[in-house]
Parts: structure tokens; sequence; C-alpha cells
């Protein structure tokens, strides 16, 4: 059965990347707030606020991903969550032909793009996939070898770093 396979590289790709995302942006708390207030989402004074609850929601999603067992639905639940609240700031930031980078992965000077988009809805259906899969899987006891797990790691990390990089990807396509 396949199916603990996929929910392996779910559970791996959503923890690593939460903690990919919360690395960069704990680095500067002060930049992910003031992104907060260039998508012009909330009142300023709202945004060091917003930005240490999102900053403690992607921690909380890596720790209840890693975590597993009867915590692994709410970590999904909260990654889809807040891959729900990402994705409708980007698009009300490109809607409102806001120019401002994402900064969600660290400091960044590209504008938000349709890629952004792009790469928030396939983070989004895989959390999806996973909460669908960790019910559907639930009772299923198949152990995965230590070398199927880290390739399964490895498959993961990569995703992560060519997906959470799609805008870059695509500029690059684009000669700009």
């Amino acid at each position: 059965m396949f199916l603990p396979y996929l929910l392996t590289f779910s559970r791996i790709t959503i923890g690593l990347i939460f903690a990919y995302s919360f690395l960069a942006k704990v680095r500067d708390v002060g930049q992910f707030a003031r992104t907060i207030t260039n998508f012009k989402l909330l009142p300023d004074p709202l945004s060091k606020p917003s930005a240490i609850l999102l900053l403690i929601g992607e921690l909380a999603v890596v720790t209840l991903i890693t975590v597993g067992g009867r915590l692994l639905p709410i970590g999904f639940g909260l990654a889809i969550l807040l891959f729900l609240l990402f994705t409708t700031a980007l698009t009300w930031t490109l809607t409102r032909n806001i120019q401002t980078p994402c900064h969600c992965f660290g400091a960044g000077k590209q504008p938000v793009t349709a890629y952004d988009l792009w790469r928030n809805l396939g983070f989004l259906l895989l959390a999806m996939m996973g909460l669908w899969l960790q019910k559907v899987a639930y009772g299923i006891t198949t152990t995965l070898q230590p070398v199927e797990a880290v390739l399964i790691g490895v498959v993961a990390l990569a995703f992560v770093l060519i997906w959470a990089n799609l805008a870059d990807i695509g500029a690059l396509f684009q000669g700009t």
C-alpha cells in the first residue's frame, strides 16, 4: 500500500516548508511586520502582533506535524488555515496591484506574482491531501524502513526547495 508513503511525504514536506518559512522570517521579525503593513490588510499597529502570531502558528505546525499521532490532524488543519490566510493575502495584494515583495521565505526584492499564488495553492493541496491521508491511512500499520524514510525526506526536501522558489524559477523562464 502506498498511502503511508504519501502520508510521510506530506508530513515531511509540510513540516519542512513551515520550518523554512519560520526560520527565514524569525531572523527579522520587523521586516516580516513591515511586509504585513505593505500588504495593506490590517491597520499598521496590528502588523507586529500579527507577525508574531503567524510565526507562532508556523512553529506550531512544525511541532504538531513532527509529533504526529493525535496531533497530526490538528497540524494539517492549522497548515491549511495558514495557507488559506497567506493565499488570501497574496491574492488581495495582486488584485489591488500592490507592488511589494512577499518575504514568504525571508528577504526578497521580487514583488508578489501569480507564481506565489500557485506555490501556495500547491502547498495547500498537499496539506489537504495529508489531512485526508491521515484519516484514510488510520490503522494501517506499515512501518517504513529507515532507507525509505530517508529517501522520502530527500524527495520532500527537493520538492520544498523547488516549489518554494517557484516565482524565481518562473522569472528565469520569462527572462526577467
